[in-house]
């Protein structure tokens, strides 16, 4: 309870000697004072914890961190695991984070360079900071100048490096719902799939689904459209509400689901854990029929992505798949003329925030990659119509240059056939006449034997 407002579930460091006070703080402050989602401070804290714990085996207080020991810690992770130079770079982000965070409220004094040379007093070194910042400047929402100081640490990450992402398509898809389907508790994991799939929801958000928000079995068996789809409020990432269009075959699965398997789990919970309750979550574990964790459902996502041999994706690239697919449709609406576009804005601008609308995104362009690849991918298919519209002109020209030359070669022969009647000469014209039956025998016979093919 922090001023008189409950707060579940924000991470503590605790060590065996007791709670670190100063980071459990931070924490804190991210999710009471700044609004950050539990769930992306328990992100931060699975970095923060293992490098003080770091600093521990090697005897170093965090306060004393400079710049040569946070580069030691960095290519420790980078020789000593498997852990991605993005990864890298995004730990070392979070653990400057926390420092510019104890520098701005006093635990450290002067030991962060997060100051401009003019706000410093003349005893200070400014070339002495233990640990170094970079300012950088940014737009805001409405044109507005911000400033933020981030580590000059990061490494340089080529762009082959990085590896695109891949979203999956139908058949890919297919093979991880199969894959999924075969395993043990599989009608959950492939329903779980198929709420990514189908709405769009986060992780977070498929597990914050719950009983109450769905309408009864009652509702769905009375709609009679199999496309109906059905808005459902739930509680999206940072604690703001969202609503998402669930489809009525989608919601039915998902009943008997409740009706089925989820109830054997929750039968045999009753039986084995002495006070347990049934929670109102959809989803829950299959060992404490509790709801389930994120963690769990990334790891069997993991799996069965791996089973199904599908490559540089993840659960979340499944609601990429539901976002390409929703922008595809737009983008087909527009040209059709089923999307109108308003006066002052511009067809990007409108597809842009049709779909963040839908998809729960704060800002239009961070969708603005799946419209390039939309797009692209649209170009292609005009372009592959294109060659096949021109392969099949060319056969049409070639047949008509065909036809042509045989209408030519006729009127050169009844041209050869005048001359010879002008001059009277019987002989020569009966033979051109029998020369020019024989070649019109010949081309309708070849022309009659194609036309059967």
């Amino acid at each position: 309870m922090i001023g008189g407002n409950a707060f579940p579930k924000i991470p503590t460091l605790v060590w065996p000697e007791g709670i670190d006070e100063v980071p459990s703080d931070w924490l804190r402050y991210l999710v009471v004072w700044t609004n950050v989602a539990t769930s992306s401070a328990y992100e931060y804290a699975k970095i923060l914890r293992p490098f003080l714990r770091f600093c521990r085996m090697r005897g170093r207080s965090w306060e004393s961190v400079d710049d040569e020991f946070l580069i030691f810690w960095r290519e420790r992770l980078r020789r000593s695991s498997t852990v991605a130079d993005g990864r890298v770079n995004n730990c070392l982000s979070v653990v400057f984070s926390f420092y510019r965070w104890a520098e701005e409220t006093g635990y450290l004094r002067f030991h962060v360079g997060i100051y401009d040379i003019s706000e410093l007093p003349p005893y200070v070194d400014v070339r002495r900071f233990p640990i170094s910042a970079k300012k950088i400047f940014g737009k805001g929402r409405h044109g507005s100048t911000s400033v933020s100081w981030v580590t000059p640490l990061t490494i340089s990450v080529s762009r082959s490096s990085k590896g695109r992402r891949h979203t999956p398509n139908d058949v890919e898809t297919m093979m991880i719902h199969e894959v999924a389907a075969d395993r043990e508790f599989g009608e959950r994991n492939t329903l779980m799939y198929s709420w990514a799939e189908e709405t769009g929801a986060r992780r977070a958000e498929i597990l914050r689904l719950r009983k109450s928000d769905l309408p009864t079995a009652r509702q769905l068996a009375v709609g009679d459209n199999e496309d109906d789809k059905w808005p459902i409020d739930i509680v999206r990432k940072g604690g703001g509400m969202w609503m998402i269009l669930a489809p009525a075959e989608l919601l039915r699965m998902t009943w008997d689901w409740i009706g089925g398997g989820r109830a054997d789990l929750v039968r045999r919970c009753r039986g084995e854990i002495h006070g347990y309750y049934e929670p109102d979550e959809v989803f829950i574990s299959s060992m404490t029929g509790m709801p389930l964790h994120e963690d769990s459902l990334t790891t069997l996502a993991k799996r069965d992505f791996a089973m199904a041999n599908v490559q540089k994706a993840s659960l979340h690239r499944l609601r990429a798949k539901y976002c390409v697919e929703m922008i595809q449709a737009l983008v087909d609406a527009l040209f059709d003329g089923g999307l109108v576009v308003g006066s002052t804005s511009s067809w990007v601008e409108t597809i842009l925030t049709m779909a963040s609308e839908r998809m729960g995104h704060m800002s239009p362009m961070s969708l603005h990659p799946y419209l390039n690849f939309v797009l692209d991918r649209k170009i292609r298919a005009a372009e592959a119509t294109r060659a096949q519209s021109m392969k099949s002109d060319i056969r049409l020209l070639n047949r008509q240059r065909t036809a042509l030359r045989r209408t030519v070669e006729l009127h050169a022969h009844l041209r050869d056939v005048a001359e010879s009647i002008e001059r009277d000469d019987g002989n020569e014209t009966a033979r051109l006449i029998r020369q020019l039956q024989i070649e019109v025998n010949e081309y309708n016979g070849k022309r009659s034997q194609s036309e059967q093919r």
